[in-house]
């Protein structure tokens, strides 16, 4: 079965320098702050760091792997790695709305550093995902064609509490409910909630079950799911809601040597299986329906 990860993250060497500059003196270097995380370093060539994960994909027979700049401004250092390996990895970009220069960015970041999907994170950068503001993301998305993610429900960032430091969170922002007005207005945009909505699941249904431009991603460890609801819950749900069409498989894989989370895969086969999902429809969930929404060859 052909599998494209929708949800993986790129933690480049300047993601971790820039923790270490928050920390404040808590460590010598970057290499003392990798040693602390139990992590492996990124190279500072992120060609390299783009090559061990084209490496994990053939290793785990993964097609391709959507990576996420996982900071602000980091695009520019995730395009390199895009560029050496075009047909294996996929690049999205992270923007604050808020920012003077917002489209200016999001139009270099598509347009110029070749991203093919943007996020959004609302609890992180304190805005609504309804706000006038954010509409000029939406705008430049629309141009490029190309999906918008927004996180809400939870948002735990452990290298934060690892380090001790200040958590910018404010769930006030994290209502999937907040994505109404957007999704109805731009109603050529693909919107993807992850993690199933991430502990707001009633009302990211809702929302899916009213606009059929926003998808759910399946990723990461999916924590946040409390007896007596299940995974399989969950999946059954969300089959029903909004079919197989409109589910895309991820792993929120992130570093090494950690690497690429098999193991995430394994248990979301094992629940479709469960399921009795058709053969068909799980090409749609691992591969198939990111394919479609970035127009991949």
């Amino acid at each position: 079965m052909k599998i494209i990860d929708a949800h993986t993250h790129f933690f480049s060497y300047t993601w971790l320098e820039h923790f270490c500059q928050l920390a404040a003196g808590q460590f010598s270097n970057v290499e003392a702050l990798a040693e602390k995380l139990g992590w492996e370093m990124p190279s500072k060539d992120p060609v390299e760091l783009g090559e061990r994960w084209v490496q994990e994909q053939d290793k785990f027979e993964l097609k391709r792997q959507v990576l996420f700049a996982s900071k602000l401004n980091d695009a520019e250092e995730l395009a390199p790695a895009l560029n050496a390996f075009p047909d294996r990895l996929i690049g999205y970009f992270m923007i604050d709305p808020k920012q003077e220069d917002a489209r200016n960015q999001a139009h270099y970041s598509f347009n110029i550093l070749g991203m093919r999907g943007v996020m959004l994170f609302p609890a992180m950068h304190h805005f609504h995902a309804s706000e006038e503001k954010v509409h000029l993301i939406y705008e430049e998305a629309l141009y490029a064609e190309a999906p918008v993610f927004v996180h809400f429900g939870q948002l735990s960032i452990p290298i934060f509490q690892k380090l001790g430091l200040p958590d910018p969170v404010d769930l006030k922002y994290s209502n999937p409910l907040d994505l109404r007005e957007a999704a109805a207005e731009f109603s050529d945009v693909n919107f993807i909630i992850p993690h199933f909505g991430c502990g707001r699941f009633e009302e990211a249904l809702n929302v899916a079950a009213e606009f059929k431009n926003v998808y759910f991603d399946t990723s990461s460890s999916n924590s946040w799911i409390q007896l007596p609801l299940t995974l399989k819950d969950v999946f059954k749900k969300s089959l029903q809601v909004l079919g197989p069409e409109r589910l895309l498989f991820g792993t929120d894989s992130s570093f090494f040597p950690r690497g690429w989370r098999k193991d995430i895969f394994d248990k979301q086969v094992q629940v479709l299986d469960s399921l009795g999902v058709r053969k068909r429809d799980k090409k749609l969930i691992f591969a198939g329906n990111i394919a479609r929404l970035l127009g991949l060859k």
